[in-house]
């Protein structure tokens, strides 16, 4: 089997689905061929000229990295304005990032937590989903197929649950014109079917995917197909998580184990003697969690950064904050990237090389 840049692709959205990031992030492909071919993949947590040139050394033709290589595209394609992707282009290495959207998933969400030896507890965000409601009216010897349809168009996914869809019963009415070729019913006799009213929800990029699935499966002539924007409360796919201690610490003890376990030494907001019971943890920048994080009572928030305003907030309300550095909590989610990318159809699981932790900053 010859596997391509977007099978690749398809296997790390399919863990990491594009609807759970930012609407301004950018994640997926983000420069390359999707039909060039893929033998060997190098996974990291940063596009750098350091990281390219390891795909490059490696022969490798795809860069998976937890941080997109740009956020604004580059006006021109020339290497004073577009730099890595202008690079990665010339090597002939496809660029391709997970990034909220991975910092969303389960198992990336709990890779903190654990590493401190507390249960990962339950997701701190609260953000609700956008998604496209699509509401589609079908004979019921044709629903199943459409149902089908639909979902192999990208519908009916929340969280882990694939084919999601709620049907209801009832009769539809119409009266063809005499141009119409009805699927039931008679032209000029006004006529009454059987019908379900079958819905689902969808990524807002994918709706009109998933509107033109289902002109292809249905029946009828003229189909009515409804679509909506909509919200849904996020399932387990949420930002950060919350968790107790065993037993109680102070926030010094506390710290000082942190440091321990990722060999660094925090910034910490917050008195020393406070008495430390449960924990909410974040990756990467924390201050948008910072509300989620007072709202669910916690006595402390580690993460990778918060802003200096947000953070001396968050110490005035009482919740203490401790800093460990955006990349040294971002790169456990690496490994969890890795193994999304193992999972592409075809690929040798020795091919998917995946870059050793190294934080980019020190102190004396």
């Amino acid at each position: 089997m010859n596997t391509r840049v977007a099978d690749v692709v398809g296997s790390v959205h399919e863990a990491f689905p594009r609807e759970w990031a930012e609407t301004w992030d950018r994640v997926g492909l983000l420069a390359g061929d999707p039909d060039a071919s893929v033998s060997r993949v190098l996974v990291s947590l940063d596009p750098t000229p350091e990281a390219l040139e390891r795909a490059r050394e490696a022969d490798a033709q795809v860069l998976v990295t937890h941080h997109p290589a740009f956020l604004k595209p580059a006006e021109r394609m020339i290497p004073s304005e577009a730099g890595i992707v202008f690079s990665a282009i010339s090597a002939g290495i496809a660029l391709v990032a997970a990034h909220t959207n991975l910092d969303r998933a389960p198992a990336a969400a709990v890779t903190l937590p654990r590493l401190l030896g507390l249960d990962p507890g339950t997701p701190l965000e609260n953000a609700d989903l956008p998604v496209s409601l699509v509401t589609v009216f079908v004979p019921p010897s044709h629903e199943g197929e459409v149902a089908a349809a639909m979902s192999d168009a990208g519908a009916g996914r929340i969280g882990e649950y694939r084919g999601c869809s709620f049907t209801t019963s009832g009769t539809g009415r119409f009266t063809p014109s005499a141009d119409s070729d009805p699927y039931t019913g008679d032209a000029g006799t006004p006529s009454a079917a059987d019908e379900y009213r079958l819905e689902m929800v969808a990524p807002r990029h994918l709706c009109a995917a998933v509107v033109a699935a289902v002109r292809d499966a249905h029946p009828y002539e003229e189909p009515l197909i409804v679509t909506a924007d909509a919200t849904i409360a996020r399932g387990d796919a949420r930002m950060g998580r919350v968790t107790h201690m065993p037993e109680p610490t102070t926030l010094h003890g506390f710290v000082a184990h942190a440091a321990r376990i990722f060999g660094i030494t925090p910034r910490v907001w917050g008195n020393r003697d406070s008495v430390v019971s449960s924990v909410a943890t974040a990756t990467g920048s924390a201050g948008s969690l910072v509300p989620a994080a007072l709202r669910s009572g916690v006595d402390v928030l580690l993460a990778g950064e918060v802003r200096y305003h947000d953070a001396q907030a968050a110490a005035g309300s009482g919740l203490c904050v401790v800093e460990i550095g955006h990349d040294v909590s971002e790169w456990p989610l690496v490994p969890v990237l890795a193994e999304a990318v193992v999972r592409t159809p075809g690929l040798d699981p020795g091919a998917v090389l995946v870059d050793p932790p190294a934080a980019g900053w020190w102190t004396p």
